[in-house]
């Protein structure tokens, strides 16, 4: 399963987002919510969050253990499709009235806008664009 596609959605009053139709049906009835490295959030079908997780699982740095499990959260969709973020989601990704959803192969990341731009580079200056076939 590939995410791909660019959304821009605004939060509403109770900090609910609008996640595409066409993400919705492939994560799922439940998915993952994460707050990862970059100053996103990640969501993940949870097969794929398995995958990734087993990196942590049996992981020696129980720090680093804690840190990943405690910023995942399995979530759902209302009946409108939007899914509620929590205030330390909101922070950790900045986000306050508009969102840009991506689609970003095995996941999908949601940024504020002004993260994103920072955050994207063009296909024409990513090094060893060459190797790539298209």
């Amino acid at each position: 399963m590939m995410f791909s596609s660019l959304y821009f959605h605004s939060l509403d009053a109770k900090n609910r987002l609008f996640i595409p139709a066409k993400f919705r049906e492939m994560l799922g009835e439940e998915f993952v919510l994460f707050s990862g490295p970059d100053k996103c959030l990640y969501i993940y079908d949870k097969e794929r969050f398995e995958e990734v997780s087993q990196q942590f699982i049996n992981h020696p740095n129980r720090a680093a253990q804690r840190s990943f499990f405690s910023n995942a959260a399995e979530v759902s969709t209302d009946k409108q499709g939007r899914v509620t973020l929590s205030a330390e989601q909101l922070a950790h990704a900045g986000l306050n009235k508009d969102a840009v959803i991506v689609g970003a192969g095995k996941r999908i990341e949601i940024w504020a806008p002004e993260n994103f731009k920072q955050a994207s580079v063009p296909l024409a200056e990513i090094d060893k664009m060459d190797t790539f076939v298209f």
